[in-house]
């Protein structure tokens, strides 16, 4: 967002609440640029409750590029008719897809990659592929799954490497593609460590942005205010400043998913042991017959901490959570398997069943969970006691054309001409894929429109 209207002439301030290290450089955290690492030190501190009293932490960045610099670099597009079910004006996906070549440089892959944009991505191939990657390709071909050249695009069920935006072991984030460009543009000023509190509203309209920067307090005055802060951020600010409507903070979604936990047996390989492989490289996109879909799971090896894992990940959830305001922290509830008639539950245990088949050609490791071997009478207790989300979080600040949605479909905020909201919170109904490459599309999109309308 901030790249495409300085390009188009604008003066923009760009408000982060965590550091900002500059260029890429060696000034970079070694946690934040290597893409075989997490870090955990810049962060937010959220915690979630993702189904009734299962609380756990629920990881965001804060430090410039958000998320991006701190996810497992899946780059990933939705299926296009994923975005058609929107049914939003402005947003089909025969409409947004060029777009894609502004923010993708893709190497090789099928005609759903882009080719030109900042954010170089790369397929993993066979060779750069951890023991752990492979042997569960292996399997899963070996279960009667569809090989796949690029699962990361598409809509083929199957099996095989997606794309990840990493070039020599560097995780690429959302600053080094878009922001290092403009650095040195004069319409940019960065105001990093810097939270944005509140907008200061007067009628329909915000004047100033209320900013904290330690312990002094900042207004930002403008024309035009632009919300990048995230599925909770964002609708918290939103509150904070007056801008309430019944449907902010509602509406919250991920995919729910568990993961079962495996030992590498004497006699494999050595890298199974491996603390510094790749965690994630492969998915098997396969049916839980829950849905019209023809996938709707993502099922996929792990590795991290010397440990093996196999996720399964539910891609269509029908649970909705809310996020509400809380004493410093917002309180986030994701309600899972409280959609109507439990499907979502259901979806789950035939996404383990898959796993499970899976598993059991995969040679020279086995479950250290032995819940996961038992009977499927028994598996939605299992599902409910170890449920997980994919950190895909998205909808607190639905997009829409009904007047009960929160931004219509520029992104503006009913009540207020002059603020927009441009992130992962607007998107209205959560599509079957990670939401890293999908964010950046709606930023774009939305940036596009904004400077077609005012012909610059």
């Amino acid at each position: 967002m901030a790249s495409e209207l300085v390009r188009s002439g604008r003066s923009v301030a760009l408000v982060e609440a965590g550091p900002d290290y500059g260029p890429y450089s060696r000034r970079w955290p070694r946690d934040i640029v290597d893409a075989r690492r997490r870090s955990a030190r810049h962060d937010w501190g959220f915690e979630a409750e993702l189904a009734r009293g299962h609380v756990t932490d629920e990881q965001r960045a804060r430090v410039m590029g958000g998320c991006s610099a701190h996810n497992e670099c899946a780059a990933v597009w939705p299926p296009r008719e994923d975005i058609d079910e929107w049914a939003l004006p402005g947003w089909s996906s025969a409409e947004i897809w060029p777009l894609i070549h502004r923010i993708e440089s893709a190497r090789g892959g099928s005609g759903e990659r882009g080719r030109s944009g900042p954010l170089r991505t790369v397929a993993w191939t066979d060779r750069s592929l951890a023991t752990w990657q492979s042997l569960f390709v292996d399997g899963a071909i070996s279960a009667g799954h569809r090989p796949l050249a690029d699962a990361a695009a598409g809509s083929a069920p199957g099996v095989g490497p997606f794309y990840a935006n990493v070039r020599d072991g560097v995780r690429l984030n959302t600053a080094f593609a878009f922001l290092d460009p403009i650095r040195k543009r004069s319409g940019l000023e960065i105001l990093a460590r810097t939270e944005a509190r509140r907008l200061e509203v007067r009628g329909d309209r915000a004047v100033a942005l209320i900013c904290s920067r330690g312990r002094t307090e900042l207004a930002i005055r403008a024309d035009r205010f632009i919300v990048c802060a995230g599925t909770y951020g964002s609708p918290m600010l939103l509150h904070r400043s007056g801008l309430r409507s019944h449907s902010l903070g509602r509406g919250l979604q991920d995919h729910p998913g568990v993961a079962v936990t495996f030992r590498a047996q004497r006699g494999a390989p050595q890298e199974l042991w491996s603390r510094n492989a790749y965690r994630s490289q492969v998915v098997l996109r396969a049916s839980s017959g829950t849905t019209s879909y023809p996938w709707d799971l993502h099922i996929l090896p792990y590795q991290a901490e010397g440990e093996l894992h196999i996720f399964v990940f539910f891609m269509a959830p029908r649970s909705r959570g809310a996020i509400r305001p809380g004493a410093g922290r917002p309180r986030i509830r994701f309600r899972f398997f409280e959609d109507e008639g439990r499907k979502d539950l259901d979806a789950l245990g035939a996404g383990v069943a898959i796993a499970r088949e899976v598993a059991a050609r995969i040679p020279l490791v086995q479950a250290a969970d032995r819940a996961f071997a038992r009977a499927t009478a028994t598996r939605p207790r299992w599902i409910r006691s170890n449920v997980t989300n994919y950190a895909h979080a998205t909808g607190t600040c639905r997009m829409g054309t009904d007047g009960a949605s929160v931004v219509d479909p520029d992104g503006r905020v009913r009540g207020a001409v002059n603020v927009q909201v441009a992130d992962a919170s607007i998107i209205p109904r959560i599509p079957r894929a990670n939401t890293n490459l999908l964010s950046m599309l709606v930023g774009l999109r939305l940036a596009t429109r904004s400077t077609e309308a005012s012909g610059r």
